[in-house]
């Protein structure tokens, strides 16, 4: 899982960092693409479907439809993923349900509780994935690498190799595999959620940058000490009984400032690579940028653990001086 996490950011930026590249974003509770896009798209929604042609996707949703070609690379994420159309590029897929029912042009990495290569179908170069079961019934031109309980191998491919995994009981590693699905869902999130403050929210976006990159390192101390203190500050709140919703609502934005952290940070990083490599670029692509190197920094042994406390720390504080700073003005005013 940690190896398609990698995959999936390093592809992100391969697809996003382009000089003169851009995107498109669409969210909402039912996505439905229905006129081509000569871009590339992000899409997040509980129905995901695009029915016209696009350059490349990242798409997350309860059930994720793509009906049309994709010239490029395909990320997607969700409950049901299905395919039905020839993707160009590389595919990348995570589900309960992954189902390929069109071409692809390079590359396949997929993941889920049942993975179907269709009929007639063929996987231009390699095919790696991993399921409770998984069948093949196309054509793959390359090697297919195969983990999974059942594999049914009706179709072809030039070489094939099949590790079998038991079935037991939950176990650790299963558990485990749960949580990295979930952290990986919860990254295209955050990445999302992230395109959409820079593009909508630029003012917000641009005062926690000024208080990140102003004076950081004791920003950073501080953040950590602030974290320590606002926790154990709302828990003595909360003892009184009678400032328990105080302290519920304190609770709530608390870990909202925490969640946030890293996205202000990844803008924060993307903007001083970009200023530092003389990259001129919109704050779209600077976020981009930082988000992907700080997210495959978080996947490194050891130092992971140490960049990610040191950009929650970072941003916590740094929001923290952004509000007091925008208090401050509306006050004046």
């Amino acid at each position: 899982m940690k190896c398609i996490k990698a995959i999936l950011v390093l592809m992100t930026l391969v697809m996003l960092c382009s000089p003169g590249q851009s995107l498109q974003v669409f969210s909402g509770d039912t996505v439905s693409i229905d006129t081509a896009v000569a871009d590339d798209i992000i899409a997040a929604g509980n129905m995901v479907s695009i029915n016209a042609p696009v350059d490349s996707a990242i798409v997350a949703g309860g059930t994720v439809n793509i009906n049309a070609p994709v010239k490029g690379d395909v990320i997607a994420a969700g409950g049901q993923v299905y395919l039905n159309s020839d993707v160009g590029g590389k595919v990348v897929a995570a589900g309960g349900n992954v189902n390929l029912g069109g071409n692809i042009g390079t590359n396949l990495v997929a993941a889920g509780g049942q993975v179907n290569i269709f009929p007639g179908k063929t996987i231009k170069r390699d095919a790696l994935i991993g399921g409770g079961q998984v069948v093949n019934a196309g054509r793959v031109n390359g090697t297919l690498t195969v983990s999974a309980n059942q594999f049914n191998n009706t179709g072809s491919a030039t070489a094939v190799k099949f590790h079998k995994v038991e079935d037991q009981s939950p176990k650790r590693e299963d558990y485990e595999m749960g949580f990295n699905i979930f952290s990986l869902l919860a990254m295209l999130g955050y990445f999302i959620l992230g395109l959409i403050l820079v593009k909508y929210l630029p003012g917000i976006i641009q005062a926690v940058d000024g208080e990140v990159r102003r004076s950081t390192l004791l920003k950073t101390f501080l953040g950590f000490v602030m974290i320590i203190a606002s926790f154990i500050a709302i828990l003595l709140v909360a003892a009184t009984v009678v400032g328990l919703p105080i302290a519920l609502i304190s609770t709530l934005l608390f870990f909202a400032a925490l969640m946030l952290s890293g996205t202000f940070v990844s803008f924060s990083l993307g903007k001083w690579i970009s200023e530092r490599a003389k990259i001129k670029q919109g704050d779209l692509v600077c976020f981009i940028i930082g988000f992907v190197i700080l997210n495959v920094l978080y996947l490194l042994p050891l130092v992971g653990g140490l960049v990610s406390l040191i950009a929650m720390s970072l941003g916590f504080c740094a929001i923290l001086y952004a509000a007091r700073a925008a208090a401050g003005q509306a006050k004046a005013a």
